[in-house]
């Protein structure tokens, strides 16, 4: 199994380069083309929910990618103060589309992270 870390700012500009990281992860792992657009629209959603609900902005996302030959698991934590409430997951549109993309979905709102696991189709 490979891990890789990438710790970087909290601000929308970075997107691009999460999203860019994300798919060169999978791709090197044989992720077929809607695998990795799958990975990227979850990891997209996932950023956009701490932007959106956890407004301070001031710390770093850190993201830890497990990747192995079948499958990418990623979990992004937001290391800013401040706290996420569960009904707030319930109606949030960014869940639902991470919920229907992934094989694997889990949060720790305590700790502020949200964790995904993609795995990868057997042909």
């Amino acid at each position: 199994m490979d891990k890789v870390f990438l710790k970087i700012p909290k601000k929308s500009e970075y997107m691009s380069t999460i999203r860019l990281t994300s798919s060169a992860l999978a791709n090197l792992n044989g992720f077929n083309v809607d695998e990795i657009e799958d990975i990227k629209v979850a990891i997209s959603e996932i950023c956009t929910f701490f932007i959106k609900n956890l407004k301070k902005s001031t710390e770093d996302f850190e993201i830890d990618y497990q990747v192995t030959k079948n499958k990418i698991i990623i979990r992004v934590t937001d290391l800013n103060d401040g706290q996420i409430f569960e009904e707030r997951l319930n109606n949030d549109m960014s869940i639902m589309i991470i919920e229907s993309l992934s094989d694997n979905f889990n949060y720790d709102l305590k700790n502020k992270s949200i964790t995904f696991e993609k795995n990868k189709n057997r042909r």
